[in-house]
């Protein structure tokens, strides 16, 4: 019918205009820790690999789902900010790998606590707009929307 259609419509603009959100909110800088600007993305690469760990590019790519060459940006970026450091892989000379330095596990900490409170802002936010059912609802409509997009590209 058409007012299925307008609805349909409107549902797939504010679809984009929350992608676009999205988007913008990944790819602009804001100070998560006191005093130091990152992008979430640079975030995320820090997350990943943790404190006491240390992963080649390669990993840090599939565990991020992303390709080597922006991972390779993204530590380039992270080693000039100093949070990170390569070093030669003592398993096998020829890889290296990335791994915290001790402004990385600051850095990594102090997220973690700002991350916490972030968490129970939205999850205030949900409760005080939606019923767990909507939440449901909308959780399987983001779902069927990713699968959309996987089988049209």
């Amino acid at each position: 019918t058409m007012k299925d259609i307008d609805l349909t419509k409107e549902l797939i603009t504010a679809t984009r205009n929350a992608t676009l959100a999205y988007h913008n909110y990944m790819y602009t800088d804001r100070e998560y820790v006191k005093g130091q600007k990152l992008y979430l993305r640079e975030m995320h690469f820090l997350l990943y690999i943790g404190p006491d760990n240390s992963l080649t590019m390669s990993e840090i790519a599939r565990k991020m789902n992303i390709t080597q060459g922006a991972a390779t940006q993204i530590a380039g970026r992270l080693m000039k900010k100093g949070f990170i450091r390569k070093d030669k892989d003592p398993q096998d000379k020829r890889y290296s790998v990335i791994s915290l330095t001790d402004d990385g596990n600051r850095v990594y900490g102090e997220y973690l606590e700002y991350d916490r409170l972030r968490s129970k802002e939205i999850t205030a936010y949900l409760d005080e707009n939606f019923s767990e059912e909507d939440i449901r609802t909308i959780l399987r409509y983001e779902n069927l929307i990713q699968d959309m997009c996987r089988k049209l590209s």
